[in-house]
């Protein structure tokens, strides 16, 4: 078992990085010259391909690399609920810390596509919630997460989340993905199964989509509604950004909550299973040459992070 060839944390870094370029440069002309069509290719070609590339090129069993092991109904059903009812504190993580930067000048937060109809309703649901849910858990539950085992569970689901909410190359959107990066994360990891956080992340994804078109269809039956939200919007960024941070934060601290005891029934039925599986990817030494080629995602981070607040600044 200790011999067993396996990802090591260098290979979650390369392909982080791998990613992360090819995801900058053909990612970045696809969705230009379309964008729906741009993001499929996006995350079957630029996300879901190169870790099944790199894991049959270092002849690795890409059945236990990517744990695609079954999941029980009951299970799958649990992931299901515990993912919306942790939906608040994703939407709580990113009003946190969009609250801070409205402390600097006005925010122009950019907008996801929305459903107007039916047929784009159906469209968004296959590109944004099950596409995504299943190529971007391949990569970062599947082999990012694998890699990082090696330093131990705890530290492999952490470090794979915030690469996770880093990836999305956006401070709008970095708390809450690193928020449900931890939430998938420990799901895979605990029911051994990478159907776990596509399950989750196909209904975080879809809710997200249907709440959406729901708005849609609202503000068409009541137009009036316009006018609210322009009246809405004369407030003070900051004091607008606060009162909906307040109210998130009270609702995901309830729904939590409840997710945890619903957390706490999977841990119960898996825990006989789970202590008679032999780990052996504990505390192995990581040198630091291998989180090199993070040097290179984080600068480009840091670049596109200053960009967005120079203009949060300018709009101010």
């Amino acid at each position: 078992m200790l011999n067993k060839k396996r990802l090591k944390v260098l290979d979650a870094n390369l392909l982080y990085l791998i990613g992360a370029i090819l995801f900058w440069t053909l990612g970045a002309y696809v969705q230009g010259r379309s964008l729906q069509s741009g993001l499929i290719i996006t995350q079957y070609v630029i996300i879901l391909l190169p870790p099944i590339i790199y894991i049959k090129a270092k002849k690795l069993n890409i059945k236990e690399t990517l744990k695609l092991n079954k999941i029980s109904f009951k299970h799958g059903f649990l992931v299901a609920c515990i993912t919306i009812l942790t939906y608040p504190a994703a939407v709580f993580a990113n009003a946190l810390l969009m609250t801070i930067m409205s402390l600097i000048g006005n925010l122009n937060i950019p907008q996801l596509p929305t459903a107007a109809s039916s047929s784009e309703y159906l469209i968004l649901m296959f590109v944004i919630s099950i596409s995504a849910g299943i190529c971007e858990e391949v990569f970062f539950r599947g082999f990012i997460l694998s890699g990082y085992e090696r330093m131990g569970k705890k530290k492999a689901i952490i470090l794979s989340a915030i690469l996770f909410g880093f990836f999305h190359f956006n401070l709008y959107n970095l708390m809450g993905p690193i928020v449900l990066g931890l939430v998938f994360g420990y799901l895979v990891v605990e029911t051994n199964s990478i159907f776990a956080g596509m399950i989750g992340h196909i209904v975080n994804n879809g809710f997200a989509v249907t709440l959406g078109f729901i708005l849609n269809l609202v503000s068409e039956v009541l137009p009036n509604m316009d006018t609210a939200s322009e009246a809405a919007v004369e407030l003070p960024t900051s004091i607008a950004m606060l009162s909906g941070t307040i109210v998130f934060g009270i609702i995901s601290a309830v729904t939590v909550l409840i997710a945890y005891q619903l957390i706490k029934i999977i841990k119960k039925d898996r825990a006989e299973l789970n202590s008679k599986v032999c780990s052996d990817e504990t505390n192995v030494e990581v040198k630091g040459v291998e989180f090199t080629p993070l040097i290179f995602t984080g600068i480009l981070f840091i670049i596109i992070a200053i960009v967005q607040i120079k203009e949060i600044i300018s709009l101010g």
